[in-house]
């Protein structure tokens, strides 16, 4: 934990925060939307900003990393033998690979967000396959 001292009724508030942003459960039900995974990744952030307490780590589509400290990072080598599942953690991801390298993403499609090019909507389907890339303020497909 940080350096402030919590009393018993603010740890039991903590950690229930905590497992609700370690929750395979409820994470799999935010990741079904942009929108979702936009506020998981505010709510994960805002918790270790507040807090220091770590998350435990997953791994979305095979392809991002969730960090312990609330942030997103690209998996380099995301070729995975089959289809990768929605989010699995971080250790039963490091089971079918043998090493992991990261890139920080600073930036995510929000709801509505569409491809500047070809002007259909970003989707969370996107996200997962890795088909869209930053262009200036702006989105587009990759394949666009």
């Amino acid at each position: 934990m940080s350096d402030r001292e919590f009393s018993t009724s603010e740890v039991k508030k903590i950690n229930k925060q905590r497992e609700d942003y370690n929750s395979l459960y409820y994470m799999r039900r935010l990741i079904k939307s942009i929108e979702g995974l936009n506020l998981l990744l505010r709510k994960r952030r805002e918790f270790w900003e507040n807090y220091h307490v770590m998350h435990d780590e997953f791994v979305l589509w095979g392809r991002y990393l969730l960090t312990f400290r609330g942030t997103i990072q690209e998996i380099d080598q995301h070729y995975l033998c089959g289809n990768p599942v929605e989010i699995t953690t971080l250790p039963d991801f490091m089971k079918i690979i043998s090493s992991l390298r990261t890139k920080e993403v600073t930036n995510l499609p929000t709801r509505s967000c569409v491809c500047s090019k070809c002007h259909k909507l970003i989707k969370i389907e996107d996200i997962a396959k890795g088909n869209f890339e930053p262009c200036g303020t702006q989105f587009v497909h990759k394949i666009c």
